[in-house]
């Protein structure tokens, strides 16, 4: 199973930039990280927390080279109630944009891991992705999107193949709110170790920020019913989440 809220999350959801420091000229190395509360941990439609309560935080370092591609490193941890009560993720990759045609792209992997887990369990794994995004800064509400693809050859619980594909859109509303959309399907290859068959999941969150602290409240849900979710759970079930996050 696996993670929520975004805090990454959307998703999951929580990573809060910061500017660097510098004298004349900024520098090209920047630092960044955030911790959240929220109500759950879902991650891709699935509550990681057992529908409880979830703390997270990030740290995150990026490199802003001024040609092709910007690097990006870090590392993102949640409680959790499987696997030893920790997920810890590490992530990195490259960030480019074509130009200025508000176009960009991005390749990454992240690496998931449950550092408390029982000898056999086969929790950890790795994933990479490809996505594009596209901002339109001018226009009312300046919408952005984006898409991505995620895939890893062995997902969780040695389930084989496993692809991810998500699209998002945000906006910034009026009194600095603002409104995302997430939609996403999950294929894994074998179904039967994993728990359930694959699965369609969205959600749609409202965030403002307040001084340091950002709050956000979202709904999330997917088409799995409780028969489909790991026989008989209710960790599938949609849900409205609260989340409380601060940023450094």
């Amino acid at each position: 199973m696996k993670q929520a809220t975004l805090a990454g999350a959307v998703g999951a959801l929580l990573l809060v930039a910061a500017g660097a420091m510098a004298e004349e000229e900024a520098s090209p190395h920047s630092f960044s990280g955030a911790a959240a509360l929220g109500t759950d941990y879902m991650y891709r439609g699935q509550s990681q927390t057992g529908n409880n309560p979830a703390v997270s935080g990030t740290l995150n370092y990026k490199y802003t080279s001024g040609g092709f591609a910007d690097v990006y490193l870090g590392t993102w941890a949640s409680s959790i109630n499987f696997g030893g009560n920790l997920e810890l993720d590490w992530y990195g990759g490259l960030i480019g944009a074509f130009g200025d045609s508000g176009l960009g792209w991005e390749a990454g992997f992240l690496y998931y891991q449950y550092p408390g887990q029982n000898q056999g369990d086969e929790l950890d794994f790795v994933e990479g992705h490809l996505g594009l995004s596209y901002s339109m800064p001018d226009l009312p509400g300046a919408p952005s999107a984006n898409f991505k693809m995620h895939f890893s050859p062995e997902w969780q619980l040695n389930t084989g193949d496993s692809l991810y594909t998500e699209g998002n859109v945000g906006f910034t509303l009026p009194y600095s709110f603002g409104l995302s959309f997430h939609v996403a399907r999950q294929n894994v290859d074998d179904n039967a170790t994993w728990g359930t068959p694959d699965w369609t999941e969205w959600n749609v969150y409202l965030s403002r920020p307040l001084g340091p602290v950002v709050i956000a409240v979202g709904y999330q849900d997917s088409n799995l019913d409780k028969s489909e979710c790991f026989g008989g759970s209710n960790i599938c079930e949609g849900r409205a989440v609260l989340s409380i996050s601060a940023g450094f």
